[in-house]
């Protein structure tokens, strides 16, 4: 899901001209969200978060230099307060995510520090027309839950040009109500938002296992606000929608949604086959001769089978082998399947795991570290 750049404020319009042109797109090896980068250089652009006007800026190499984007955007409220400081951004990241703890979805998401990230504004489910109106027209208030809030197309830049590492100052600064007013201004309508378009292919998910019996899966990073959803066993399969070195986002095979300590997981996030592609006859049909039933049966294929496809012959018909037999096969009957290779089960053990902690992923560099509310609580 790759959006592009809407000039949706005046910062926007003025700036989006200095940006330099991509070099080239990049994934982050190891145990970090393969996000293909735009800019792979964490100190390219810097981040100012300002608390008390509610507006993002992003600088060419520090804060303070030359804007390169800026619009309004909603921090946390009284009861859930963004914290202030300076960090480095954190490896987490999700194109498309649900908050397992708050049950609405954003767009785009990039972290700050622990639970704290950076996303589009609030969707009600995975379809673009589901956008929160409240969301938008929230924009300029600090009503959320330490998140920070932003037009989904300031959020995909930032998610495809602030890689783990930038810098990101969340500050208060002296009351500026003519900049707030005249990027409220600069927004179109909630009717008129077009939402950002993106070619790019969704980041890969990866397959994992559990490698202790015990194993938690919590509603976030913290200790004392966020809660156990299940205790996973030792060998229980994993996808992995957020990855990093000392927590993951995962998906079960039943559909749960939690954070797991990085420890507790076996993955191998820089592996390049992590899918096969198979294709199953999804019930008994024939090898032919031509693209045609009508064309010489050359072999049965029973309910189940695996044929060795190599081919789309056209909108219809296959074509590949069956225990030799060279020919096509109707695509109506032989389906392809896409399943997910996972690490051997022989590098799970039984061990109960240490004590959950509650150090959370990202890396501050000072500051208060933000809001310990659940991970990714918009």
């Amino acid at each position: 899901m790759t959006k592009r750049l809407a000039a949706l404020s005046l910062a926007f319009v003025l700036c989006l001209a200095l940006l330099p042109a991509p070099a080239g797109a990049e994934v982050l090896s190891g145990w970090t969200s393969k996000v293909d980068y735009e800019n792979a250089d964490p100190n390219r652009y810097a981040i100012e978060i300002d608390l008390t006007n509610q507006i993002i800026t992003v600088y060419e190499y520090a804060v303070g230099g030359t804007v390169v984007l800026q619009s309004l955007c909603t921090t946390g409220s009284a009861e859930f307060p963004t914290g202030a400081g300076t960090f480095r951004m954190g490896e987490l990241k999700e194109h498309f995510g649900y908050f397992v703890a708050f049950g609405q979805y954003a767009q785009y998401w990039s972290q700050v520090v622990r639970g704290v990230y950076i996303h589009s504004v609030m969707y009600n489910s995975t379809k673009l027309t589901s956008m929160s109106k409240s969301a938008y027209s929230d924009l300029g208030k600090n009503v959320s839950h330490g998140c920070v809030r932003v037009l989904p197309d300031v959020a995909k830049w930032i998610y495809y040009n602030c890689p783990p590492g930038t810098i990101c100052k969340i500050v208060k600064n002296q009351k500026n109500e003519a900049l707030a007013a005249a990027l409220k201004k600069s927004m179109p309508s909630y009717s008129k938002y077009a939402q950002p378009s993106d070619d790019k292919a969704a980041p890969r998910v990866v397959p994992a296992l559990i490698r202790y019996d015990g194993t938690p899966l919590r509603t976030g990073f913290s200790a004392s606000r966020d809660t156990t959803v299940a205790t996973l066993k030792a060998g229980a399969k994993v996808l992995l929608l957020q990855i990093g070195p000392e927590w993951c986002k995962v998906e079960t095979e039943r559909g749960e949604l939690g954070y797991v300590k990085s420890q507790y997981i076996v993955a191998y996030p820089d592996a390049a086959d992590t899918c096969v592609t198979s294709y199953v006859a999804k019930s008994s049909t024939y090898a032919y001769a031509g693209m045609s039933t009508s064309a010489k049966k050359l072999a049965r294929v029973p309910s189940g089978a695996s044929v060795a496809v190599e081919r789309r012959a056209d909108e219809y018909w296959w074509y590949g082998t069956y225990e030799g037999a060279a020919g096509y096969f109707r695509v109506r009957y032989v389906e392809q399947r896409t399943s997910y290779v996972y690490p051997s089960s022989d590098a799970a053990g039984s061990a109960v795991p240490p004590p959950a902690g509650t150090s959370g992923g990202g890396s501050s560099s000072s500051g208060s570290g933000g809001t310990s509310h659940s991970g990714g609580l918009g």
